[in-house]
């Protein structure tokens, strides 16, 4: 027999996931998400599915048993404190949803030389030497209007990138850059949305199906 409350629980954050990647493709402005938020991001979309797979797999009866209901949002936050220790843990670097490759190399030299900051290219690598910043400048396989400005070299200043993270959302040519959206960018983020829309419902169907036992769960949790 179907389990439908453990199905809509994996299902409803990826499916939240998916609806908000594509929101973000669609917007004309340019969005910068960083090493750190990205992992963030898919440990959200997969967290769901870690807690009716893994996290069951390896529950902790001794635990539930002196703690009930609340052994599960312990569990959680653990999963959770993993994902930011993962990426906390990540090379610096940013997605930049909105530009292609070229053009997010534009942005970044205009706004280097805006504020007089020294800096030079070999090819598509980006070398700031106040910052101690060294990067490749590459396109995203598959989304023609999604770039990544990835660290290189052995250590990183991770000051140096907050620098120059803020400088970059403070120019204007960031804002500025925004063109409009590729018949491709405009498909492929349609897809997403819908997919995601899909997910939700499917999960809103499923947890109506099991929601005396979804009842039950959060009376207990709360010491009904």
């Amino acid at each position: 027999m179907m389990d439908y409350l453990r199905l809509a629980i994996g299902i409803a954050p990826f499916g939240i996931y998916l609806l908000v990647m594509g929101l973000l493709a669609l917007r004309r402005t340019p969005t910068l998400l960083t090493s750190g938020q990205d992992v963030l991001l898919v440990g959200f979309a997969l967290c769901g599915f870690a807690l009716i797979g893994p996290i069951e797999l390896f529950f902790p009866t001794g635990a539930y048993a002196n703690l009930g209901e609340w052994a599960w949002l312990l569990l959680m936050a653990l999963y959770f404190l993993v994902v930011l220790f993962f990426a906390l843990q990540r090379t610096p670097g940013w997605t930049v949803l909105g530009l292609s490759c070229e053009q997010l190399r534009n942005v970044l030299d205009q706004t280097l030389v805006d504020k007089s900051i020294e800096h030079s290219w070999l090819g598509n690598q980006l070398e700031v030497p106040s910052w101690s910043i060294r990067a490749i400048v590459e396109s995203s396989r598959g989304f023609p209007n999604t770039s990544h400005l990835t660290a290189c070299g052995k250590q990183p200043s991770l000051m140096g990138w907050y620098e120059f993270e803020k400088l970059l959302m403070e120019s204007k040519s960031l804002s500025a850059s925004g063109s409009m959206i590729s018949r491709t960018t405009f498909v492929q983020a349609t897809v997403c949305i819908v997919l995601g829309l899909v997910c939700l419902l499917i999960a809103g169907i499923l947890i109506d199906q099991d929601m005396a036992r979804l009842q039950g769960w959060i009376s207990r949790l709360l010491g009904g």
